[in-house]
């Protein structure tokens, strides 16, 4: 593992970097969802790239309670979160995860999610999983170091 990050600072680099991070973190910070639920999809996000920079950031930003981190990796089996953690964390898995026999996202996936989540509320899931995925290529290409804010390591 690297000490420093493989890029500078990206923002530097390309300025509507800065744009863009402000108008999605807006979108998903506007209290749509729990907060929790949405640390609950990055860090399962981050956990199936196997990315250390997104796992540690959310750990050590997120609220929510040791046991619940703890267990998104198990979050099918884990008596922790609600029904409808549990219809975002399958959203999250179905977007991330290839299935060579169909639809990512199945009809019965969504289904699901429509029954715990309104329309606003399940755009505004695509849009932490699109943040997520926006900055994916960033995390795995650039390899920022883990548990440092962007800010500390991508200095101008």
């Amino acid at each position: 593992m690297t000490a420093t990050s493989r890029f500078s600072n990206p923002v530097a680099l390309i300025p509507a970097l800065a744009d863009i991070t402000a108008a999605v973190n807006k979108v998903n910070a506007d209290g749509t969802l729990p907060q929790t639920t949405v640390d609950l999809l990055q860090l399962r996000v981050g956990q199936i790239l196997g990315s250390a920079y997104f796992t540690v950031r959310v750990l050590r930003q997120s609220e929510d309670t040791a046991e619940r981190l703890g267990a998104v990796a198990t979050w099918r089996e884990a008596p922790c979160f609600t029904e409808a953690e549990r219809a975002a964390l399958a959203l999250a898995e179905a977007v991330h995860t290839p299935n060579p026999s169909g639809d990512r996202v199945s009809d019965e996936v969504y289904a699901e999610a429509a029954k715990h989540y309104d329309e606003r509320e399940l755009v505004t899931l695509t849009s932490v999983l699109g943040q997520m995925g926006f900055y994916i290529p960033l995390a795995l290409i650039g390899q920022p170091i883990p548990g440092v804010a962007p800010a500390e390591q991508w200095q101008n």
